[in-house]
């Protein structure tokens, strides 16, 4: 679907030159919900509007279903925009115009009739859950309404792909997960490939298949959500996963692991049950976990004395109750 082959992006600036993007090589499918992660200034927006050349790379090549789109002339190139769909941070919504207009919006610019084109603003804002608002203008609604507009206006075009730049940061959780459970929905139902860009790992977590860690302008980490929360192979992941490690109570002649949770049941007592079972001294250090449905989903930082035995013990039992365990230096 999108391709990236040896794709940087170079920003001459009166302080000097600023590399963004440094070779990146991206592969996503067809229908899948494809999440890039980085942290503030990683590269994740240019990364993401290089997708559609609003930001055009410095070198490399962008292929849309095997099209390259660097080599197309802007004429074509605006024809294969029109596949690619775009919702933003701060919803980008006309004031002037209420919920109904701002969906009609692109299709006017594309030419559909007036009466087709509110035909098909109505039901795509029944889709998104807002048919009871859609004469309501942006300064009537809230945030999370405000980004349901967005992504009707975003659908109004028939995209193939959408793309997602930050889309619900500005989102208490709450609204956040309703918005993500919509796109998932949408994901499900029109077989739309979505990109999330976010520097979440809990948006992640919710709603992608696969995902791509960037950090200073390259990918550092790729593969199946799972596999990537289950064993983060670089820094920069463990610290998405799991940040501010720094400043925990420990004492010296501890051995401190990392268990992630990938849906054991919430209601067991893991943490006691290890204590019984392995009779060592667990140090909880941290935790960032979350019960969906009855099950647990999250990270764990426990630290346990520096005892071989009971070490092998704790990771057997781990092992044998589904909880994956790695062990994180300290040193």
């Amino acid at each position: 679907m999108i391709r990236f082959d040896k794709v940087s992006k170079t920003f001459v600036t009166t302080a000097g030159e600023v590399h963004a993007l440094s070779e990146i090589d991206l592969n996503i499918e067809k229908g899948c919900i494809f999440g890039v992660i980085g942290s503030s200034g990683a590269g994740k927006s240019t990364l993401v509007r290089c997708m559609n050349l609003l930001e055009r790379p410095t070198s490399g090549d962008v292929y849309f279903d095997d099209v390259n789109l660097t080599k197309l002339p802007m004429a074509e190139l605006r024809q294969m925009r029109r596949k690619i769909s775009m919702i933003f941070q701060q919803f980008n919504l006309l004031e002037q115009r209420d919920a109904l207009g701002n969906v009609c919006y692109p299709l006017e610019i594309s030419g559909v009739p007036k009466k087709a084109a509110r035909e098909k603003a109505v039901k795509l804002l029944e889709m998104v859950g807002l048919s009871d608002r859609i004469h309501s203008f942006p300064a009537q609604l809230s945030g999370g309404q405000k980004q349901r507009v967005a992504i009707a206006r975003a659908l109004a075009t028939d995209p193939d792909v959408l793309l997602c730049d930050e889309a619900t940061s500005a989102l208490d959780p709450g609204t956040t997960k309703a918005i993500l459970d919509l796109l998932k929905d949408i994901n499900e139902k029109l077989g739309v490939t979505i990109i999330v860009i976010t520097h979440e790992m809990k948006v992640v977590e919710q709603i992608c298949d696969k995902v791509a860690v960037v950090h200073n302008g390259e990918v550092v980490e790729t593969g199946e959500v799972k596999d990537i929360f289950l064993n983060p192979k670089s820094k920069v992941t463990q610290q998405l996963l799991f940040p501010h490690k720094e400043g925990y109570d420990m004492t010296e002649n501890q051995r401190v692991f990392r268990l992630s949770f990938d849906g054991q049941s919430s209601n067991e007592p893991v943490i006691a049950n290890l204590v019984l079972e392995c009779e060592a001294k667990v140090n909880i250090l941290g935790a960032s976990t979350e019960d969906v449905g009855g099950k647990a989903y999250g990270q764990m930082l426990i630290a346990i004395p520096e005892d071989e035995m009971k070490v092998a013990r704790v990771k057997n039992y781990l092992n044998e109750i589904g909880v994956h365990v790695i062990e994180e230096s300290y040193k």
